[in-house]
């Protein structure tokens, strides 16, 4: 028996070296564990960087099966085939811009560790579905590895492409329409915080459905050690937090896109002018499947090409061509890369200076305890003597971009003397009180400055009050600041409606109900909050005085707005104080306030969270939620709401979409919030947890980064993965 026993000890042992010498040949087995805390929330432990993308693929494959093969429907412009005639146009714009066949084109152009890592993020992919087939859509396409690059161009090219229908616009033509987006962003410096270190906000403001619904992830392998959101379909979060540097972004930024005026001549078809000789123009081909019923049929498109860029639209004998300075470039997930393994500012600019990403506020905070700004785009150099932002003569080589520049002449600023910074969407003149960032300075390159409106509108204005009044902040404050339901300028209202009460206030105090609605504006603490009547009333009080149809002098109008309701609406919107205007119509108002209440809720006392809720679209589970995007009372915690289908209610469909607090000591510290959930299985715990449990009640939730031991504590499921290297 022992000789028996010994025969087969020695196979096992002579088997398992063989295996091993195999594996080692053709590449060892890597392990990579998973861990999902009490929020669904993944923390992928790998030893490189490709397992951690690796890891990165497969859950999100799980928890986001059918959206995760959207996305890359959506950037190939493939959707109509399978979701119907509504996504003709859809597919017909990303066909334009052809992100599949560029991406298809260049993506052996990128290098081989963003290769590798993509390609890894896919195995771990299509691991989860080999696993799981029946959760694979039957009419998901085949993986391919462009497909993350070019959902990378199709998620930035709103932002290019909307700087071109500006000027489009400004010469009466109406372009196609791209979807407005906002976000908030902070930082403070380590003087005014309490911990010696920076304090950053990440907060982007996008819809919580669709291609912008992020996805949360701790990554860790090798270098790639990262907290923070990324774009479903991609690997790596582009918005978080590294162990040496944060990274928030809103929008706003220079003019990086242009549109040429390109003469055509019905008698030359196919050609357009160009330094006195006709060129001929590239016509491009394609084929739009579309569903219909249980069967489909094609659209043939046909699309003009100058050496700008597409025909967009045709008047009067002339083609207009955008000319977007991003059109051939696949190198977004590479800069992605380089900037959430940089370690310090400098290396951070190094990576910035490959201008991958759109028109951006860009904000840059370190463990060293730089705070830096950078207005970032990639924006052409462009000659004088041409109104950039209108259409330009595409006919003339003197036209012509002369360049890109680089990321040194882009506006910016570090460690500014306030101590803090915020842009949220707004002009680098106001983004702190004093701010040396003013439009004189670029002059001679407006496009880079390019001026939004040259004041704070109102979430921001709040945002800078509350920054500006702090001394040393602390997390508890940032959180607050973050979700701050905070209405600006709602004292002056105050004062103004207790003056007019005084003296034109006896119609309303006849009114048990008209006397209650002002009663609790009275006595409203100017905070949207979910159980305050006060905002509630407020609110529909503010609706009648937008409908105020008294004229305001010529000095005091707003965009060519003449009657009091429409200025004084565009003036709360603005942060600005309003016009003057009669008491006693702001009395009248508070009448019509009342009777509108107990029109809709049949009382005047209502509860500003039994009107605006968050939920899942669908959903018989909505909760009541504070702040908001709404009109004349928007709040640093933005949340655009829409009618909740007949009923009273509003429900919350996007706005704050990810928001982080980043406390950057070594290592960084964070906090974060997903407005609805991980997953979006509607069994599973994780559908809209946070919602419940964290938004509607203003807190956020610890990222456990780099504090595994403390992420064990609360971990609620543990997977191990293995990939070959």
């Amino acid at each position: 028996m022992r000789s028996t026993a010994g025969k087969f000890c020695f196979l096992g042992a002579f088997i398992a070296s063989i295996l091993g010498f195999i594996r080692g040949a053709g590449g060892a087995e890597e392990l990579i564990t998973v861990y999902r805390d009490q929020w669904g929330v993944p923390h992928v432990y790998a030893e490189t960087e490709e397992g951690a993308c690796f890891g990165a693929g497969y859950t999100q494959a799980e928890d986001r099966p059918e959206e995760l093969f959207k996305q890359y429907r959506r950037a190939a412009g493939r959707m109509a085939e399978v979701f119907g005639p509504e996504f003709i146009f859809h597919d017909y714009r990303q066909r334009v811009w052809r992100h599949e066949a560029v991406c298809r084109e260049k993506y052996g152009e990128l290098g081989p560790k963003c290769r590798g890592l993509i390609e890894a993020y896919l195995e771990g992919v299509k691991l989860y579905f080999q696993e799981h087939p029946e959760r694979r859509p039957a009419w998901a396409m085949p993986l391919e590895p462009w497909q993350v690059a070019a959902l990378g161009r199709f998620i930035i090219w709103g932002w290019p492409e909307g700087d071109a229908g500006e000027d489009l616009q400004r010469a009466g033509i109406q372009p196609d329409p791209v979807e407005k987006r906002g976000s908030n962003q902070w930082l403070v410096a380590p003087e005014k915080s309490a911990y010696g270190a920076p304090i950053a906000l990440i907060d982007p403001h996008l819809s919580w459905y669709g291609e912008f619904r992020f996805y949360e992830a701790r990554l860790y392998g090798g270098e790639l050690q990262v907290s923070g959101v990324s774009v479903l379909g991609t690997p790596i979060p582009s918005l978080g937090h590294s162990r040496f540097c944060s990274i928030a972004m809103t929008t706003g930024g220079p003019d990086a896109a242009d549109v040429y005026e390109e003469t055509l001549d019905p008698s030359r078809p196919g050609e357009y002018l160009y330094d006195g000789s006709w060129r001929k123009l590239a016509i491009r081909k394609e084929e739009i499947r579309v569903k219909e019923g249980d069967g489909l049929r094609t659209i043939v498109r046909e699309i003009p090409y100058s050496h700008h860029g597409p025909i967009i639209a045709q008047k009067n004998g002339k083609g207009y061509a955008m000319a977007l300075t991003y059109f051939d470039q696949v190198g977004l997930m590479e800069q992605i890369y380089e900037m959430v393994t940089a370690r310090n500012l400098s290396e951070m600019k190094k990576a910035l200076g490959r201008l991958q990403l759109m028109e951006q506020n860009l904000m840059i905070g370190t463990v060293d305890g730089d705070i830096f700004y950078v207005r970032n785009g990639r924006v052409p150099i462009r000659p004088d003597g041409f109104d950039w932002k209108r259409p330009v003569p595409g006919q003339l080589s003197r036209s012509e971009w002369l360049g890109l520049h680089p990321l040194d002449d882009l506006v910016q600023i570090l460690n500014p003397p306030q101590g803090y910074m915020q842009n949220c969407n707004v002009s680098p003149a106001v983004m702190m009180k004093g701010s040396p960032l003013t439009a004189d300075r670029y002059r001679e390159r407006p496009y880079l400055f390019n001026a939004d409106m040259p004041y704070l509108h109102q979430r921001a204005a709040q945002t800078v009050e509350e920054l500006h009044a702090v001394s040393k902040l602390t997390i508890e404050q940032a959180i607050a600041i973050a979700n701050s339901t905070a209405v600006f300028n709602a004292g002056l209202w105050q004062e103004r409606l207790d003056e007019a009460m005084e003296k034109h206030g006896e119609k309303v105090k006849a009114d048990a109900e008209a006397q209650k609605v002002y009663e609790l504006i009275y006595a409203w603490n100017r905070r949207a909050d979910p159980d305050s009547a006060g905002a509630t009333a407020y609110r529909y009080w503010k609706d009648a005085v937008y409908q105020i149809p008294d004229e305001v002098s010529e000095p005091l109008r707003l965009m060519d707005k003449k009657k009091f309701g429409e200025v004084a609406l565009l003036a709360d919107r603005g942060g600005l104080e309003p016009p003057p205007v009669r008491p006693e119509a702001l009395a009248e108002a508070m009448l019509q306030a009342a009777k509108k209440l107990k029109e809709d809720w049949g009382r005047v006392v209502v509860a500003y969270g039994e009107v605006y809720r968050i939920g899942r679209k669908g959903s018989a589970r909505t909760f009541p939620i504070g702040g908001g995007s709404i009109h004349g009372m928007s709040t640093p915690r933005a949340v655009g709401y829409k009618k909740n289908g007949a009923g009273k209610t509003y429900l919350g469909q996007g706005g704050q979409t990810s928001t982080q607090v980043v406390l950057l000591t070594r290592p960084p510290q964070s906090w974060s919030l997903l407005p609805l959930g991980e997953s979006d299985d509607p069994a599973s715990p994780h559908f809209d947890d946070q919602a419940e449990k964290l938004m509607a009640r203003g807190q956020m939730k610890p990222t456990y980064f780099l504090q595994k031991e403390e992420l064990l504590k609360h971990a609620a499921a543990k997977k191990e993965l293995r990939r070959r290297r």
